[in-house]
């Protein structure tokens, strides 16, 4: 089991630009109060003393963060770049290059698109130093093998590997150290990642260039990895022209090329050229290879092409038969799974088939069945979404004696996670644990999506969910971001905080700044999850702020707001305090931010908050006060029920170049209303726009009636109403009726106002009632419980 390394593991991080490490420590304590109990842990339970210290378990030696050798260098570079200030020594840089380079060869990890990035840039900067500073140098095979290590795609973008991939052979040139092989490597590079016109031109080129330099082994190999990748990006005419010039050159039409050209064209489901493809003869009458054969059948299953397809099978029986194929175990399989997919036979006459094959091979062990053919089977079983045929092709493994492998158990797995069966899938990943074969890159992805429905479930087996994730972490695997998000959102519903903790630290770390996105956006989506309680809410705010200190302000501020609509300003006031208090300055909060706190503190007034923002405000030098956040200061002292206070900003803007808006004309109204003496304030500022001749939207006028009505002018507020329509071009509606209804301070003014609104505005009031529920206020008053927001 994993242990509580979030605890004491030292992460830094360089949150201005890229992922890095920090102390993932919860700082904020959750609310004392919870609505739900809270389960009890079943993993991690924390070693209690007992009587005399007997029998007591040594401490667990806590494991420490997998963090790549090298990388932290090579951000602090970049770090340094993007300040513009001096950065790490060139020694360092080598030095961490190195051994950056070699952990990933030694274990075989995915260089992410942010390593790729930064080493780029390290590179750059090491071959633009002049001659006398070159203290330290990257070799050749430095920059081969990071070039190896690019061969492996990342999850994400790829243009930086691609970058990196064209400066480390172009420091081979310069160096006038290239090889065939380096130029072989920059091809493979460019039609990997998305340029093979490029790298087409670029052979063609080379090809012209060294025609006799070079041995015909080596000069045509290159073209194969273009034309793969002319193929990948869909260029019909560039790949025919290059397949044609390749001919021209000698390239024989062996089963690679036979493969590329049959599969692209089944895929695409042209039928002519499929077939025109797939009969020319192959060179040294070599039989297709497997994976085009089962292209072919699925093209064929696909565009009712069976009875081609059974002559396809014909040949390819009677070249087995005949003895031309018998060597190649590929072909006998291949056979067995189109008389499963294509004739539909069943696993007697697979049976049969297999005796058949291991008399035609008796004197060619290398051919004959094994659990590899088996493994065929299965997965044709499991391509036609046939779990029950899979488990009888496993159960004929058995009776012919073939041991299940690391293979037979993924794909056993597979197919039972898309039959849901999670309890037979979790008895297949415990054989396949007892294998001493690694785990294989190309399995991986069974195994994440199997823990992704493992926490999918409506009630997950936690135990089970750490127990694959422990199984992939002996063997240094990274998980993927999704399945990261599945087992963080499953582990925060059980309130196992330090499984989530141990999970981010263990593989965000190795994640690119996209990859980090995507864990990070769950774990905002999470907060603004109007579903998960407050608890939860802020636990997951917590862990967002300290594992994901780059986390946007946009998103910081929406869950700034959703505290606020759970009345809770204190923990909203902790998050704009967390921006106010970031390294990164581009991340703290501006004008428009301080805005939204006031307005959040309008909805949910709170004064121990406001007066810490407020705070904040006077202090922040890069803030200059304008209408807007005076509006919103008025918003925040008016709800916190300092009504004077909020009348000073009011002031401020009446003085103000800029001046009041109609905002601030509303928000003075309401202020009014709260006001002791605000009735006669009020009746002077309605004066003075009248004489200024201003037009005066509905919100004002609705304000200025509520003021009225809030001070006891009940006919002066019903005056109001019934002009409204020649002041405003609108008759009252049920939202200023019912805000007028609120604002009466007295229970027999609103039975008043009730009977008057029924006759004078029936529909209105009706549609008032049949929206509102209606309920008591804190002094006992009707009120109907309409919003009344309030924007600066």
């Amino acid at each position: 089991m994993r242990s509580q390394l979030a605890r004491n593991a030292l992460r830094r991080l360089l949150a201005s630009e890229l992922p890095g490490v920090l102390p993932p420590s919860l700082t904020l304590s959750r609310p004392s109060l919870r609505a739900y109990p809270v389960r009890p842990r079943f993993a991690r339970v924390p070693q209690r003393r007992t009587f005399m210290k007997l029998f007591q378990k040594a401490p667990r030696t806590l494991k420490e963060i997998d963090a790549e050798p090298g990388y932290e260098t090579l951000l602090q570079f970049r770090a340094a770049e993007n300040d513009s200030v001096r950065p790490p020594l060139r020694a360092e840089l080598v030095k961490a290059w190195r051994e950056f380079f070699a952990y990933k060869t030694r274990y075989g990890r995915t260089v992410n698109s942010t390593q790729a990035m930064c080493a780029h840039r390290v590179l750059l900067h090491l071959s633009a130093q002049t001659a006398n500073e070159r203290d330290a140098e990257l070799s050749e095979d430095d920059l081969r093998n990071a070039r190896e290590c690019l061969s492996k795609p990342p999850r994400d973008d790829s243009t930086n590997h691609l970058e990196l991939a064209r400066k480390i052979y172009t420091e081979l040139r310069r160096r006038s150290a290239h090889q065939s092989k380096d130029f072989y490597a920059l091809l493979s590079a460019l039609s990997q990642y998305g340029k093979a016109l490029e790298a087409r031109d670029l052979v063609l080129e080379y090809y012209r260039g060294i025609r006799d330099q070079e041995p015909d082994t080596v000069r045509l190999r290159h073209f194969m990895p273009v034309i793969r990748g002319l193929a990948k990006e869909g260029h019909e005419p560039e790949l025919l022209d290059l397949v044609s010039q390749a001919k021209k050159a000698g390239v024989k039409y062996d089963p690679a090329l036979h493969g590329v050209m049959t599969a692209y064209f089944a895929q695409r489901d042209n039928i002519g050229e499929t077939k025109h493809w797939f009969n020319k003869p192959i060179s040294k009458n070599l039989p297709p290879a497997p994976t085009t054969y089962y292209e072919l059948l699925k093209f064929a299953l696909r565009n009712d092409q069976q009875e081609w397809a059974v002559g396809v099978y014909q040949n390819l029986i009677a070249g087995l038969e005949s003895g031309s194929w018998g060597s190649h175990k590929s072909s006998w399989d291949t056979s067995l799974q189109w008389a499963v997919m294509l004739l539909g036979k069943g696993v007697d006459h697979v049976e049969h088939m297999i005796d058949v094959a291991y008399e035609h091979t008796k004197d060619k062990p290398g051919a004959q069945p094994n659990i590899g053919t088996i493994n065929c089977l299965i997965k044709v079983a499991a391509d036609k979404n046939d779990p029950y045929l899979a488990e009888r092709f496993l159960a004929l493994s058995k009776k012919l004696g073939f041991e299940p492998n690391y293979k037979t158990y993924m794909l056993q797995l597979e197919y039972r996670i898309r039959a849901n069966d999670l309890n037979g899938a979790f008895a297949t990943y415990q054989s396949l644990q007892d294998l001493e074969e690694t785990t294989k890159d190309k399995e991986l992805p069974v195994l994440n999506s199997f823990i992704r429905a493992l926490c999918a479930v409506p009630n997950p087996n936690h135990e089970r969910v750490l127990d694959v994730t422990s199984y992939l972490e002996q063997r240094r695997v990274t998980l993927e971001p999704e399945t990261v998000v599945s087992i963080c959102m499953a582990f925060l519903k059980n309130d196992e905080t330090y499984e989530v903790i141990d999970t981010l630290s263990l593989h965000t770390v190795h994640y690119s700044v996209a990859e980090r996105y995507m864990v990070r956006k769950a774990f905002v989506d999470y907060c603004l999850d109007k579903n998960n309680s407050t608890a939860r809410v802020w636990d997951a705010y917590a862990l967002l702020r300290q594992f994901f200190p780059e986390v946007e302000t946009e998103a910081r501020v929406k869950i700034m707001d959703v505290f606020f609509d759970r009345r809770r300003a204190d923990m909203a006031a902790h998050v704009f305090g967390h921006m106010r208090a970031h390294g990164n300055p581009s991340l703290r909060p501006v004008l428009e931010t301080y805005v939204r706190f006031l307005e959040g503190i309008g909805r949910s007034p709170d004064d121990e908050s406001l007066k810490m923002v407020h705070n904040m405000l006077k202090m922040d030098t890069t803030i200059q006060p304008n209408t807007m956040l005076y509006n919103a200061l008025m918003i925040g002292y008016m709800a916190c029920d300092q009504p004077y206070r909020a009348l000073d900003f009011w002031k401020e803007i009446t003085m103000s170049p800029e001046g009041p808006s109609y905002s601030t004309l509303e928000i003075v109204f309401r202020t009014y209303e709260i006001t002791p003496d605000g009735d006669g304030l009020a009746n002077e500022l309605w004066e003075k726009i009248k004489r200024m001749e201003i037009e005066v939207p509905e919100n004002v006028y609705v304000a200025y009636a509520a003021t009225t009505a809030a001070h006891c002018h009940l006919t002066d507020a019903k005056t109001l109403l019934e002009n409204m329509d020649n002041v405003v071009g609108k008759g009252p509606d049920l939202q200023s009726l019912g805000i007028v209804f609120n604002a009466l301070p007295s229970p027999e003014m609103k039975d008043n106002f009730e009977s008057w609104a029924k006759d004078e505005y029936p529909r209105e009031w009706n549609a008032l009632k049949e929206k509102w529920a209606r309920r008591r206020n804190e002094e006992g008053l009707v009120v109907f419980k309409l919003r009344r927001p309030c924007k600066a």
